[in-house]
């Protein structure tokens, strides 16, 4: 499984985007702030490690360079106040006019490959809470071509379509998808002429549109562009006055922490998702971020509040009513027959259970949900292994292998590669091997 390596410092973030040494890093300081640079790799390789918190004119020199003025580095403690050298601005106005240039700016974003966070936890939290408290919105008209309701279904369609394509294909496969239909909705909300309900339903599209995306960039394997899609999306659901999809995006926020290793963080977005829309909001919903949940404990190491989560997500699983559910949370099932929850259990050393979980959950899930099935073999091996199951593992390896065959996600490959590594050296390599084979095929194989 993916751990903490993709919770990289914001300082390796900006190093990386922008071609930077160690050493690179030290001069720009020491020229713009007089700042004693000796030992200057080893200085800056601890301030990347949280070994040691740069002086503040250090800070406010590599502020300098990277033109950030100097009261941001004072609101903002170090390091989260790099994140604006990123392009998450986060104490822009939560209002109209900058919701439309986040998400014009998101357009772009697929470009950015890096397979790591930029957010700090204190800063993607921050993001939520401001997301949490940002004032209603009145919505109002532009001037432009004119956009009818007919406009606004179309993009609804497609936005439903997209979610199933997902499901049996990857993100990798539809990020490219996703990002034309945002910039097309884009491209109504900046000049269009409509009413003051189709400007909500075009924002509200946005919305998932940028969720979609993030989620696609996620399952790609490309951290950094999911959130700034994130981003910009939380700022579209604020301008509509829908919570819903914005803590569907809080949601994914918090797999994707989870996922790199921070359970804490993710247990934060996830109490601010459901404490901003509320306990009369859909029961499914309420199971869904506590089922995320149950693994962000794990991860942190909390077996007794993952048991006590748990609970409370079957209880709002059994008292569910299916005319409350948004239209995207047609995928959810059982709290604990989710992978998801599965994994937890592995994570907390109960294989035994992990495995009968996920398969009662793979009962569930038909061929048009494909990575699922593909991400619950690939659990089932893990669980085997652990219960020290070797020939029992690999079967389950090899099935996770045969299906993933038609899928493009890099979240799959990653656990399989995680489970992988965790096999006894010869029967490693030679597993590698056959794998390799059937999800990584060479050219000359593919042909």
């Amino acid at each position: 499984m993916t751990t903490a390596p993709l919770l990289a410092h914001p300082l390796t973030a900006i190093r990386t985007q922008h071609g930077w040494t160690l050493g690179e890093v030290a001069e720009i300081v020491a020229r713009r702030s007089g700042v004693n640079m000796a030992q200057g790799k080893q200085k800056v390789w601890r301030w990347e490690h949280r070994r040691a918190m740069p002086e503040m004119a250090a800070q406010l020199a590599l502020a300098a360079e990277l033109k950030i003025p100097p009261c941001h580095v004072q609101k903002w403690p170090w390091p989260d106040w790099l994140h604006i050298a990123y392009g998450v601005e986060l104490e822009r106005p939560w209002d109209m006019h900058w919701a439309l240039m986040a998400l014009m700016g998101s357009v772009d974003a697929a470009m950015d490959r890096r397979r790591f966070l930029t957010l700090s936890q204190e800063s993607a939290c921050a993001l939520a809470g401001a997301w949490a408290i940002a004032p209603e919105q009145i919505v109002r008209g532009t001037f432009g071509k004119r956009v009818d309701p007919e406009v606004a279904d179309w993009v609804e369609t497609r936005i439903a379509e997209l979610w199933h394509l997902d499901d049996l294909v990857g993100g990798e496969c539809c990020l490219d998808l996703a990002v034309a239909e945002l910039r097309l909705a884009v491209r109504l909300l900046s000049r269009g002429l409509y009413s003051g309900e189709v400007e909500r339903r075009l924002y509200i599209s946005a919305a998932e549109l940028c969720r979609f995306a993030g989620w696609a960039a996620f399952d790609a394997g490309r951290h950094a562009a999911a959130e700034r899609y994130w981003h910009a999306g939380l700022r579209a659901a604020a301008t509509a006055a829908e919570p819903g999809v914005g803590a569907y995006i809080l949601s994914q926020m918090a797999m994707q922490r989870t996922y790199a290793g921070d359970g804490h963080g993710s247990v934060r977005l996830l109490k601010t998702a459901r404490e901003k829309v509320g306990p009369g909001y859909s029961r499914t919903v309420h199971a869904m971020l506590d089922a995320w949940q149950v693994r962000a404990h794990a991860v942190a190491g909390e077996a007794r509040e993952a048991a006590r989560v748990l609970l409370q997500a079957d209880g709002h699983w059994g008292r569910r009513r299916p005319d409350e559910d948004p239209p995207w949370i047609y995928w959810m099932r059982r709290p604990s027959t989710t992978i998801e929850v599965g994994m937890a259990f592995s994570r907390l050393g109960q294989p035994e259970t992990a495995e009968e979980l996920i398969s009662d959950g793979m009962a569930e899930r038909t061929s048009d949900y494909e990575r699922d099935r593909v991400l619950g073999w690939t659990a089932i091996a893990l669980a085997r292994l652990g219960q020290g199951e070797l020939d029992g593992a690999l079967t389950a390896g090899r099935q996770a292998a045969a299906a993933a065959a038609s899928i493009d996600s890099s979240r799959v490959l990653d656990e399989m590669d995680a489970f992988t590594s965790r096999l006894p050296g010869k029967d490693r390599e030679a597993f590698k091997a056959e794998i390799d084979a059937i999800v990584r095929p060479s050219p000359a194989d593919a042909e």
